[in-house]
């Protein structure tokens, strides 16, 4: 689903009063932008709950090793941790594009649902992050080199979405 179908949604719920305070020269535009910073911020804390969901899959996995006593074994698995809280501490505090009414410097529409796009990318990103650390508690009872072979790449992957995470932040500074 684009963003301008979410618009459209929203747009359809909009009581009487806030259909015809849209014929306002600029008050349009400036909801549609807010209502896109809204979805934008919406969407990123959805991805931010995803993400707890691989959190609490790795917390289960070190508790099967634990039990297995295979936990010692395994080295760099905190740094899993670490970089799962990253991930989400970045996501749920990420700029949402905002401008103000009286900002010298305005982010357009088009620009908004650009970053809304890229974020919607980065739902493919967070699925598979989730599907690694469900294939990882699965794994827990397999030998040492296997399990520091899936760690190795769990840690590829979270790299990878904090590394497109910060071409977001490119993105922004490029907003206007």
């Amino acid at each position: 689903m684009s963003i301008q179908e979410d618009l459209n949604k929203i747009r359809e719920k909009e009581s009487f009063l806030e259909k015809i305070k849209r014929f306002i020269p600029g008050y349009d535009g400036y909801v549609n932008r807010d209502n896109a910073r809204e979805l934008d911020a919406r969407l990123r804390n959805v991805l931010a709950l995803n993400m707890e969901h691989s959190k609490t899959q790795l917390k289960n996995a070190i508790l099967k090793l634990n039990r297995n006593k295979k936990l010692f074994e395994l080295s760099d698995i905190d740094k899993l941790e670490k970089k799962l809280d990253n991930i989400i501490s970045k996501l749920k505090s990420a700029s949402r594009g905002y401008s103000g009414a009286f900002d010298v410097v305005k982010v357009k529409e088009d620009k908004l649902f650009q970053l809304y796009e890229f974020d919607s990318v980065l739902t493919s990103l967070v699925e598979s992050v989730n599907n690694g650390f469900d294939d990882f508690v699965k794994s827990t009872e397999e030998n040492v080199d296997n399990i520091m072979k899936l760690i190795q790449n769990l840690g590829e992957i979270l790299d990878h979405f904090l590394k497109k995470f910060d071409e977001r932040e490119t993105l922004l500074k490029n907003l206007n």
